[in-house]
């Protein structure tokens, strides 16, 4: 149950304004690291989270298909939480729209 609650957890924060704090954060890219059906439903909760907008926008950054680009999206940035390439602070970024190099090379895939 506590594993579906991180899980959930994050994916909210991830689609509103809502922003876990740094220990709420590491502790969610803990479980993420180990469990892969928390990582799946981050992934099916995140993709969700994008409008006509925010798929185009993310096709366009993904260089995927409109379609295809919000699971793209989500699954590039959860691989860099769990790898630890993307940290706290990027999280922050994101949630502020503030969209650095080091993001969208994440989005990019490079």
């Amino acid at each position: 149950m506590r594993a579906r609650t991180a899980t959930i957890l994050l994916s909210i924060a991830l689609l509103t304004g809502c922003v876990p704090t740094q220990q709420d954060y590491d502790a969610t890219v803990t479980l993420l690291q180990g469990s892969a059906r928390a990582r799946n439903e981050v992934i099916k909760d995140c993709s969700k989270g994008f409008d006509a907008n925010g798929r185009r926008v993310a096709g366009i950054v993904t260089n995927v298909s409109d379609k295809d680009a919000p699971r793209v999206a989500c699954q590039r940035y959860l691989a860099a939480i769990t790898s630890g390439r993307a940290n706290y602070q990027d999280f922050l970024d994101i949630k502020a729209h503030r969209f650095t190099p080091k993001l969208i090379k994440i989005f990019q895939g490079r």
